[in-house]
């Protein structure tokens, strides 16, 4: 397996950053396709679903490493993981990612026994849904959390318990590049995740891939592009 982290400094750059820009994740590439798409569009962060045999998204390992391999070195990869072994998550976390994902029911315990493992940044995902998953997320000992809800309802509950997290985050769940723009005017969240809302019949479409770094304010790449000018 090659070993990658190139990117991994630019992903520890990117949570250090204090701009108020909302950073782009696009997640659930199994693809080629899918890569070249997102190489083209140059979100901030491209995920994939690791080892997680009942998703139609799900990669294994050698998977994870040949699509990686194909990935733009400038954009750090993402592997989400749900209740896996520990030793391999790091494995693939010293060789293959940028940034861990962990969406199951990984604990501090589990997270500092990580940072013991690897060099790469851990973020936790936490379905928002009430008092105590608020107390989580300002109590995870990630570098940053990720918030999963249904924010494009932008309903007043959802409001209310975000406002109470009193740290970075990534917004998750039913974001599509119609509604993307409207969500990170009214949150302003450090970035976003979208999955099925870049789709089309189940697979991933390169033009909503576009849409949706166009619709958060466009490729970091481009716009640093723009500002030499």
């Amino acid at each position: 397996m090659f070993n990658r982290h190139a990117s991994t400094p630019v992903m520890r750059e990117m949570l250090a950053d204090p701009s108020p820009r909302t950073r782009v994740m696009l997640t659930g590439m199994f693809l080629e396709r899918d890569i070249a798409a997102v190489n083209a569009a140059h979100p901030d962060l491209c995920g994939f679903t690791v080892n997680l045999s009942y998703s139609r998204r799900n990669v294994e390992r050698d998977r994870l490493a040949a699509l990686v391999r194909e990935l733009d070195p400038a954009i750090p990869a993402v592997g989400l993981f749900f209740d896996q072994p520990l030793g391999m998550v790091a494995e693939l976390a010293d060789t293959v990612l940028d940034l861990v994902e962990l969406g199951g029911s990984e604990d501090n315990s589990y997270i500092s026994l990580m940072r013991n493992l690897v060099d790469v940044p851990i973020c936790q995902r936490i379905r928002l849904d009430g008092p105590a998953a608020v107390e989580r997320a300002n109590q995870s000992a990630a570098d940053i959390v990720l918030l999963k809800g249904s924010w494009y309802l932008l309903n007043r509950r959802d409001l209310a318990l975000i406002r109470q997290v009193r740290r970075p985050f990534i917004l998750s769940g039913g974001l599509t590049p119609n509604n993307l723009a409207r969500t990170v005017q009214m949150i302003r969240p450090w970035g976003v995740d979208l999955d099925t809302g870049i789709e089309h019949n189940g697979f991933k479409s390169a033009e909503k891939i576009a849409a949706a770094v166009e619709a958060a304010g466009g490729s970091p790449v481009a716009r640093a592009g723009d500002e030499t000018h």
